[in-house]
C-alpha cells in the first residue's frame, strides 16, 4: 500500500480548515435536500434548489482541491477525530436536523416553517462566509493562490445565497403576518401615506407649471406693453419733430414779414427827408 504522504505545517494546516469546509458542504446539503422538500412556495423553492447545485459543485472542488494538496478527503470537521467517527457523527446531525425540520413542519403552519428553514439557512450561510474567508486569507498568507482563489469564488456564491435569504425572511415574515394575524391588529398599510405624497408631489408639480405659464405670460404681455410704448414714443417724437419744423417755418415767415415791413419803413422815412433837403437847398 501507498505510505500517506507527510505534509509540511502550512499543508496539513489547508487541509484541516479545507476538511471542515468540505464537511459543512455536505451537511448542507442534507439540509437543503429537506427544506427543499418541505418548501411550497415556488420562487423560494427554485433559489433553494440552484443552491443545492451550487453546494455540490463547492463540495466537489473542495475535495479536488485537498487531494491535490496530499490530503485525503473525509467529513470529518473536528480537529483530532478519525474520519471513521466524523463522518458517522455528520451524517447523524443530518439525519437529526431533517427529523426535527419534518416534525416541526407537522404542527406549523406553512409560513412559520419556511420562515424558520430560512432562518436556519441564514445562520449556516453566515458561518460558511466565515469558514472561506479565513482560508482565503490564510491562503493568501503563506503564498497559496490556488487555494485562495477557490475559497474567494465560494465565498461569493455564499454572500449571494446570504443576501437572498436576508431579503426573503423580511417577506416569510410578511407572510406569516397575513396568515396568522387578523387585520385589525395589523399596522397601518403604507401605500395609502405613499398614494397621498405622490398625490400631493403632483399637485405641488402642476400648480409650478401654471405659475411658470403665468410668469411667461406676464413677462410676453410686458414685452408688447413696452413695444407699444416705444411706438408711441416714436410717434410722439415725430410729432415733435414735425412740430418744430412747423415752428421754424412760422418763425422764417414772421423774421420775413418783419423785414419787409422795415424796408418799407426805411423808404417811407427816406421820402420823407427828400423834401426837407430841397427845402434847405433853395434857402441857401
Amino acid at each position: 500500500m501507498p505510505q500517506a504522504k507527510t505534509l509540511n505545517a502550512r499543508d496539513a494546516k489547508l487541509v484541516q480548515w479545507l476538511t471542515e469546509a468540505y464537511a459543512k458542504e455536505a451537511e448542507l446539503e442534507a439540509d437543503l435536500t429537506a427544506h427543499i422538500a418541505l418548501t411550497e412556495k415556488m420562487t423560494y423553492k427554485k433559489r433553494l434548489r440552484k443552491h443545492l447545485t451550487e453546494t455540490r459543485d463547492h463540495k466537489r472542488r473542495v475535495a479536488s482541491r485537498i487531494k491535490q494538496i496530499g490530503g485525503t478527503v473525509s467529513t470529518s470537521a473536528l480537529p483530532g477525530v478519525p474520519n471513521a467517527v466524523g463522518e458517522v457523527a455528520g451524517k447523524a446531525v443530518a439525519a437529526v436536523k431533517g427529523q426535527v425540520g419534518a416534525a416541526r413542519a407537522a404542527i406549523s403552519p406553512q409560513a412559520e416553517t419556511h420562515l424558520r428553514n430560512a432562518q436556519e439557512e441564514l445562520r449556516e450561510e453566515h458561518v460558511e462566509i466565515a469558514i472561506y474567508t479565513r482560508i482565503e486569507v490564510f491562503a493568501t498568507e503563506v503564498g497559496d493562490k490556488d487555494t485562495a482563489q477557490l475559497a474567494k469564488s465560494i465565498r461569493r456564491d455564499e454572500e449571494r445565497m446570504a443576501k437572498y435569504l436576508a431579503a426573503e425572511l423580511v417577506r416569510l415574515v410578511k407572510d406569516v403576518v397575513r396568515a396568522e394575524i387578523p387585520r385589525d391588529e395589523r399596522a397601518t398599510p403604507r401605500r395609502r401615506s405613499t398614494r397621498r405624497r405622490t398625490t400631493s408631489r403632483a399637485a405641488s408639480a402642476r400648480s409650478r407649471t401654471a405659475t411658470g405659464v403665468v410668469r411667461s405670460t406676464g413677462r410676453s404681455s410686458s414685452g408688447r406693453s413696452t413695444s407699444g410704448r416705444s411706438s408711441s414714443s416714436r410717434s410722439s417724437s415725430g410729432r415733435s419733430s414735425s412740430s418744430r419744423s412747423t415752428s421754424g417755418r412760422t418763425t422764417s415767415r414772421s423774421s420775413g414779414s418783419r423785414g419787409g415791413s422795415t424796408s418799407r419803413n426805411g423808404a417811407s422815412a427816406t421820402r420823407r427827408t427828400t423834401p426837407r433837403a430841397r427845402t434847405t437847398s433853395r434857402s441857401s
